[in-house]
Formats: structure tokens, sequence, C-alpha cells
């Protein structure tokens, strides 16, 4: 007799093997240098079963992308709660989630390799709204945790809150992913230790902060 508990952990286990073997492939080579039929080998599966859970590679890749920024989200918020966060106040917030994104860099530039090829692919697919929703989902996690710093600077009067707060985060934090996602990419000249660039993404916040945070 079937175990339904067992069956559905195995689901769930060969699942999360698919998405991380995607990923790490995706990383590594490119998203259009990858075929589905490279995942479901490297798996050790029939591609049959890689469609099976995926219709599309598009919608695998979607679900790799939702996946990653979810999981950096909950390890951002599990350094927030260990450095009171709730107490911080938003310039010192701001402060920390830029250094979100060079921690992002220096531990993760494998989720930036991808994010990467992502933007590009998806462009590429033309992915409509609906199909990006789990992923426009992750990111808003993101989007919500900036609008409750800015909300805070309403409130405290620590950083400029004369800009929208659309444009603000345009200006914070699409800049630092850019220049972090082109930094792990590799595609930026550099004299120095080109396997780290942190010195230089430090300067970038620095400047950010000394745009936004009054000098009290």
């Amino acid at each position: 007799m079937r175990n339904p508990d067992k069956d559905e952990l195995m689901m769930s286990e060969r699942r999360e093997r698919m998405l991380e073997t995607g990923f790490r492939l995706f990383a590594e080579k490119g998203i259009e240098s990858v075929s589905m039929q490279d995942v479901a080998r490297a798996c050790d599966l029939g591609i049959a079963t890689l469609y099976r859970y995926f219709n599309t590679k598009l919608a695998f890749v979607i679900a790799i992308g939702a996946k990653k920024w979810e999981e950096y989200y909950r390890e951002v918020e599990a350094e927030y709660a260990r450095r009171g966060g709730d107490m911080m106040n938003a310039s010192e917030e701001l402060d920390f989630y830029l250094s979100s994104y060079i921690l992002l860099y220096r531990e993760h530039r494998d989720v930036l390799r991808f994010n990467q090829n992502f933007n590009g692919y998806v462009i590429h697919e033309a992915a409509a709204g609906e199909q990006l929703a789990s992923y426009m989902e992750a990111i808003g996690l993101f989007t919500r945790k900036f609008h409750r710093l800015y909300e805070k600077g309403l409130q405290d009067g620590s950083i400029r809150t004369d800009e929208p707060e659309q444009t603000m985060f345009n200006a914070t934090m699409h800049i630092m992913l850019a220049v972090c996602g082109r930094f792990a990419q590799g595609v930026v000249y550099h004299s120095g230790d080109p396997e780290d660039l942190t010195r230089e993404l430090l300067i970038l916040k620095r400047m950010i902060l000394s745009q936004y945070v009054k000098q009290l």
C-alpha cells in the first residue's frame, strides 16, 4: 500500500534536487546554454519526469529565481533580528539594507550570476505577469522591507524623504544590485584582486548614505 506522506516527501525532495541542480548549472553556464535535458541528466532523471514538475523551461527558471530570493530574504531577516533591527533608526536600517547586497556579493555570487542571466532570459521569452507571479512575490519581500524603512524615516527624520519612495528605492537598491551583479560576473575591469571588489562596493554604499542620511 502506498504511503501518501512518504510519496509527498519524496516528491518534495525530488523537486528540491531539480531546482538546486538547475540553479547550479544556470549560474555556472548561463540559462540559455543549459537545456532541460542537461538538467534532467545531471539529476539522473528522465526528461519526462522533469517536465511533470515543470511544464516549460521558463516555469522552471522562474521557480528557481523565486526560491533563491526567498532563501536570501530569510537570511537577511535572520541577521536583522540578530542585530535588533526593530530598534534601528531609519538611517541605520538603510545602512544595514545596503550592506545586505554587499553580503550577497561576498557570499552568494552564484545568485547574482543567475539573476543577471534571469533578467535577460525572461525578457527574451516575453514572460507575462501571471507567469512571473511567484518571482515578483519573492522580490516584493525586499520592496516591502524598504517600504517599512522609508516609513520609519518619515517618523524619525534620520533619512531624506523629500523624494518619492519609489525614486529612492530605484536610486539605491537597484543600483546596488546592478553593480553587485556586474562584479559577480566579472565584467568590470579591475587592476587589483578580481575576486573581491568589496572595497568598491563599500565606497558605493557610503556615497548612497551620504546622499540620503541626514547629518544631525
